[in-house]
């Protein structure tokens, strides 16, 4: 009964989901052999009180109407970005009518946007001033090959001169297109530089996981990648950087000045930042920290470096970020520490990035 399902699917009526003028939003599928359908999606789906710890998916079940079409119209819903997924006879499915998708790990998911804060339309762009390119790198160490995604900025081709440089980290169950899938990380520095907001600058986005789970397959489940979490602390990556580094150097016009370098990342991200940041004391000034769990041995000692620690009240490693906080007080390392509501999400993280984006580069004197 799957089979069936899927080829309804394919012939839904109209481009989904449809936007309400009260803000709300309709979901529509065709699936005319099936009994029953279910949305999932990680936004309020009923009048009631909803949780942002984790960015779950809620569920509910959608009204069938004449011609197997089924139905389902939410609450009205606050800007941001939103993901979902529709499941029939144990299948799930991202919305045949929708050409927006994103990867996770445990397959995919269809995204719908809704505008009207000034974050979310920093998420928005019809077409891009700067350009990206997608390149591979062969580590030598483990001998793995690496994919590489950079964000180039407007005028990068009529320019000789060389451009400060974002290394932009992902999580556990990411890989080089989570920053821009899910973080709309790309769209947000393009939109930042046209206002003046950002510095002109490349963002590197590289896969760095330290093993071939998630980050090459997407296939492998966030459950088997959290079982080897701990191979993200023996530094494979990290000890490799160098010879990265290097590499997109002789391609690019990455600036080696320590004061146009900086690197960022989210959740096992910030770790490795953290970790690159004392590894290599010479090679940032800014470093961003995003939802961090950072032990005493990342605790910097480089007074040269600008910290940047985001972190929200529900976050899970909320009580790592505030104890590394006050380490780099005693140190009286430069610092600037931004809390939030909500926890470990991207809903977070974008609102983060963004303002590390305003941040670096910059002649700086609110720092701590």
């Amino acid at each position: 009964m799957l089979f069936p399902f899927f080829l309804a699917a394919q012939t839904s009526p109209t481009n989904t989901p449809v936007y309400n003028n009260d803000g709300s939003v309709t979901f529509i599928i065709k699936s005319p052999e099936s009994r029953r359908v279910k949305l999932y999606c990680d936004c309020v789906l009923r009048e009631r009180k909803f949780k942002v710890k984790r960015e779950n998916m809620h569920s509910a079940k959608m009204t069938r109407g004449q011609n197997g079409l089924f139905t389902y119209t939410t609450p009205p819903l606050a800007p941001e970005v939103y993901t979902y997924q529709f499941k029939s006879h144990g299948q799930r499915l991202i919305d045949p009518t929708n050409a927006d998708s994103i990867r996770i790990s445990d397959g995919k998911r269809s995204v719908f946007i809704i505008p009207g804060s000034s974050l979310i339309d920093l998420c928005l762009t019809d077409s891009l001033n700067g350009k990206t390119e997608l390149c591979q790198y062969v580590d030598a160490i483990s001998g793995k090959t690496r994919r590489i995604l950079l964000y180039l900025p407007p005028q990068y081709d009529s320019t000789d001169h060389d451009y400060p440089v974002l290394y932009l980290l992902h999580g556990i169950d990411g890989n080089e297109q989570s920053w821009r899938e899910r973080g709309r990380a790309i769209q947000q520095v393009d939109n930042l530089i046209r206002q003046g907001k950002a510095e002109p600058m490349i963002v590197v986005m590289p896969d760095a996981n330290p093993k071939k789970l998630i980050g090459q397959d997407e296939h492998v489940s966030l459950t088997k990648n959290l079982m080897h979490y701990h191979t993200w602390f023996h530094y494979e990556f990290e000890r490799t950087f160098p010879a990265m580094d290097s590499f997109l150097s002789t391609r690019y016009r990455i600036s080696s000045d320590m004061n146009t370098r900086a690197v960022a990342g989210l959740s096992a991200g910030s770790t490795q930042s953290a970790t690159l940041a004392k590894m290599y004391e010479d090679n940032f000034k800014y470093v961003g920290l995003f939802s961090p769990f950072v032990h005493r041995k990342q605790v910097p000692c480089n007074k040269n470096t600008i910290y940047w620690i985001g972190s929200g009240k529900a976050d899970i490693f909320h009580p790592q970020s505030k104890r590394f906080v006050k380490r780099i007080q005693k140190r009286q390392i430069p610092h600037i520490y931004y809390e939030t509501k909500g926890g470990h999400t991207w809903r977070n993280w974008r609102l983060y990035l963004s303002e590390f984006l305003q941040f670096i580069f910059k002649n700086n004197t609110e720092v701590n």
